[in-house]
């Protein structure tokens, strides 16, 4: 009796000590599924971040890109503007200089006309006003 007893206990013990060891198995497998789950879904945020800010970069790359060549064009534009307006105004200055170098001979050419005609050289000498 006392042996069927100890066999009972000894055999409960037994089956209690197998659950015990299943139930914190089983726990370990919970935990370890859980931190393996919780770093799936941080690397997931952390790759959708990523690629946010890749995307924000890449955008942000895109509008300098734009903004540089609107500023190289219109810094052309202004050379261009610039550079006929310099070419207008030499043309002009140039067209001055040779009407008041032809106006000049004339002058030249009219004055020693005169002069040749009455026979007189005017020479200035020293005038003080």
């Amino acid at each position: 009796m006392i042996r069927r007893e100890l066999e009972h206990l000894e055999h409960t013990a037994e089956e209690q000590r197998l659950l015990r060891m299943d139930r914190e198995e089983r726990r370990q497998r919970e935990h370890a599924r859980r931190k393996l789950n919780l770093r799936r879904k941080i690397e997931e945020e952390w790759k959708t971040k990523e690629m946010l800010l890749l995307t924000r970069i890449g955008e942000d790359v895109k509008r300098e890109a734009r903004i540089e060549e609107q500023r190289r064009k219109s810094r052309e534009e202004s050379d261009k503007k610039k550079q006929a307006l310099l070419e207008k105004k030499m043309a002009y200055h140039l067209q001055k200089m040779q009407e008041s170098g032809i106006k000049k001979e004339d002058m030249r050419k009219n004055t020693n006309d005169y002069g040749e005609q009455d026979g007189l050289h005017y020479e200035c000498e020293n005038i003080n006003i």
